[in-house]
């Protein structure tokens, strides 16, 4: 290459420079806000038994009744929570194609 080419390509290189380019546009994205019945059923907890006495055979099956129950309604919760969660994704997925 001669010298004269070498120079005018410097020369256009620190002309492209100093072009300022604008940002990319920034997708206005807002995620589902958690239903109040998720959130409710996610703090609920069964109760610790009252009293430091030994518990009978009747309230150990209470309790676990209680807590199978429990458990149960927070699968359906979680399941419901993960729907919400993957249909966000999804849409988050979208907007920055």
């Amino acid at each position: 290459m001669r010298a004269s080419h070498v120079i005018g390509l410097c020369l256009a290189a620190f002309a492209l420079a100093g072009c300022e380019t604008t940002p990319a546009p920034r997708p206005s994205i807002s995620l589902t806000a958690v239903p109040p019945d998720i959130v409710e059923c996610a703090r609920r907890r069964v109760p610790a038994p009252k009293g430091g006495a030994a518990l009978t055979e009747r309230e150990v099956y209470r309790l676990v009744a209680a807590l199978k129950g429990s458990e149960e309604a927070k699968s359906g919760c979680i399941a419901r929570l993960i729907a919400l969660h993957e249909a966000d994704a999804a849409m988050l997925v979208e907007a920055l194609k």
